[in-house]
């Protein structure tokens, strides 16, 4: 996979992982099987009225996330009528969804939660016990454990199927407050033993068992105007003693009304610490998740999109707020770290790296302070080798070579078996200069740059990428010439030969060029190194350097207003990032098209773009069929900062009307 295609597909990825996910989401709160919509579920939910902050005060101690909604019906009306959700369930990603293991365990879950419910917990379901301010708590993923309660007047919740059918489910009583609750109890398939029912011996209570043999707990209860749904009968009684405590308003004093009110969620330290981080103000939506206990579960290395384990161990908990504007949804984050570091403030001015952005800027990425590695090996996948990018998934065993292999030939009177092979250069040795002209420059800042290039026409969709480079001092050009000519020569030439650099002239500035097998342009102005290859987009971005005042105002397409930092703000500005799925989506379709295509002829096996009925192809199918139903999203940017010992992360998607 190029590193182009890498860039594409993870920032589609992104898209999924924000407006999309709410399809995992919102079937999977409703049908008990919530748990692996995974950790981007925020984006799902929309609309007004400000979420009370008793909310987090009713859930008992030990969930892994809380999800704060300020009105749950009005956000499932929007995503049931949005023309994404009609998009996403007749696309291919969904096809490939639907066939996937995770779906199959949804299933199954689904199935039991209608077996100890009575009934299915479908779309219906969940529009019927969806109320105005709302809070959802995930306790346990791999039994999917959870606690669910809404506003809603009981004389709405009482026209609830669920309510009408309480008398087939056992009473409990907690104080003087009656909850309901009814246990399918496991059972093998195969098994001849009778499923056992906690409400009784009646008929109506012995369901047969679920076919995964797994016992489900439905519980469910009215207090007041808040309608709670849980699957596990603790839970339930916990929740309802936290809200009768809540109804006293422990400023009277009562310290048993204190100490029944620690048991809760908003009592634990790693929640009072992200709200405390948060906006003031909550979001359409606030998400809280206790990464400490999130991380180190396989489920979150299974199904966590972004496989980035190791940087997420170093956070403690983290909070999301989603805004909503008619043409953009914009998302606040904060992650708090287990420890304090080291964090002095970065001098790197991001923005004025993203200034030189050209018109048309698919994809770019600028980090403050980045290693030299982290350059080296951006220069290489993106200039310099054109590397394919590496991943392994170690959940997967190797195939084993049994091939027969032929040692040699009687015909063959070439190749000396009697001398040693000729030895080659240690990976990594063409790129000493290059290290050390990186090492010297005493670096601030990199952004990279990537977008397609249909204009060219012919058959392959080109490619055009370019890197700038900041330092804390002048750039030594002759140093920087030698190093990207040692570079280049491992792979292109023999002592050099057509290395030369030539200076080329332009109306805003000059820099230089070499090689016409492999283009590589530098233009180094004082601190600021550009590496690109392709002329065209070096003069873009040399015209946007020239012109002082769009540098100053940070203005450039694809950007918006909060791409620049502000410089009286005392965070730091680590990371601007931005994609542009509406101006690529056309060049990923006929580039994923061609590549498909190639790949079907050399393994048919794995085709289905033949029309076989087979699984879709990744790129021209899958991939392109979820770039398609985010049509609508025209750019997305993100801004992280650091805040102290805090993580801030802005992220805004904007839409065409």
């Amino acid at each position: 996979m190029t590193p182009e295609l890498r860039l594409f597909s993870t920032s589609v990825r992104a898209q999924f992982a924000t407006r999309m996910r709410r399809v995992i989401t919102l079937s999977i709160l409703g049908l008990v099987v919530a748990a692996v919509g995974t950790l981007g579920v925020w984006a799902a939910f929309q609309t007004a009225a400000p979420v009370q902050p008793e909310l987090a005060a009713m859930l008992p101690q030990g969930a892994l996330l809380t999800i704060q909604a300020r009105d749950f019906s009005g956000l499932l009306k929007r995503w049931n009528d949005s023309p994404e959700k009609s998009s996403w369930l007749k696309s291919d990603s969904y096809s490939v969804f639907s066939r996937s293991r995770l779906f199959g365990r949804l299933g199954d879950a689904q199935t039991e939660f209608a077996q100890s419910a009575g009934l299915p917990p479908d779309m219906s379901f969940l529009q019927e016990v969806a109320g105005s301010e709302s809070v959802f708590a995930w306790y346990d993923i791999g039994k999917l454990e959870f606690l669910y309660i809404t506003r809603m007047p009981s004389g709405n919740a009482d026209k609830t199927r669920l309510l009408q059918m309480r008398s087939k489910f056992s009473t409990r009583q907690i104080g003087n407050q009656t909850f309901y609750v009814r246990t399918q109890a496991g059972q093998a398939p195969g098994s001849d033993d009778q499923a056992h029912d906690s409400a009784g011996d009646s008929a109506d209570n012995h369901p047969q068992a679920s076919p995964q043999g797994q016992a489900r707990t439905v519980a469910f209860a009215i207090s007041g105007d808040w309608l709670l749904l849980a699957t596990r009968e603790d839970l339930m009684a916990r929740a309802l003693t936290l809200i009768a405590a809540s109804g006293t308003r422990a400023a009277n004093g009562n310290l048993q009304v204190q100490d029944t009110l620690a048991d809760s969620v908003s009592r634990e330290p790693w929640f009072v610490d992200a709200h405390a981080a948060a906006m003031k103000e909550p979001g359409e939506l606030r998400m809280t998740l206790n990464l400490e206990k999130i991380v180190p579960t396989p489920y979150f290395r299974s199904y966590w999109i972004q496989r980035n384990i190791t940087e997420m161990k170093q956070y403690r908990s983290a909070v999301a707020d989603l805004y909503m504007q008619p043409d953009r949804f914009r998302e606040e984050r904060v992650l708090l770290p287990k420890a304090p570091g080291d964090h002095e403030a970065s001098s790197a001015d991001l923005g004025s790296l993203v200034a030189l952005l050209p018109e048309r800027a698919g994809v770019y990425r600028a980090i403050a302070e980045p290693s030299t590695d982290t350059v080296i090996r951006s220069l290489n996948e993106k200039l310099l080798q054109h590397a394919a990018g590496s991943y392994n998934d170690t959940r997967e065993a190797p195939v084993a070579d049994v091939s027969v292999r032929d040692v040699g030939s009687a015909t063959d009177f070439e190749t000396r078996i009697d001398d040693a092979p000729l030895a080659h250069s240690v990976k990594g040795d063409e790129l000493a200069g290059l290290r050390q002209a990186l090492a010297a420059s005493d670096l601030q800042a990199m952004m990279t740059v990537s977008r397609s290039n249909e204009a060219q026409g012919g058959v392959w969709v080109p490619f055009q990428s370019a890197i700038v480079l900041s330092s804390a001092k002048d750039w030594n050009v002759p140093a920087m010439q030698a190093a990207l000519q040692q570079a280049l020569r491992a792979q292109l030439t023999a002592s050099g030969l057509g290395l030369a650099w030539k200076a080329v002239k332009t109306r805003n500035a000059s820099y230089f060029e070499i090689s016409d097998t492999q283009r590589l342009e530098m233009a180094i102005q004082g601190k600021l190194c550009i590496l690109s290859d392709d002329p065209g987009l070096m003069q873009e971005m040399l015209g946007q350097r020239s012109n002082s005042a769009r540098a100053t105002a940070g203005k450039s397409a694809g950007k918006t207003e909060t791409a620049k930092p502000d410089s009286s703000s005392p965070t730091t500005t680590t990371l601007m990032a931005g994609f542009n799925p509406a101006q690529e989506q056309a060049s990923f379709a006929r580039w994923s098209g061609l590549v498909d295509r190639t790949n079907n002829v050399m393994n048919r096996q794995s085709a289905g773009a033949d029309g076989d009925g087979g699984t879709p192809s990744f790129f021209s199918q899958n991939m392109r069929g979820l770039g398609e139903t985010f049509a609508a999203l025209e750019n997305e940017q993100m801004v992280e900062r650091r805040d102290a010992a805090f993580t801030r992360q802005t992220v805004t998607y904007t839409w065409r009307h």
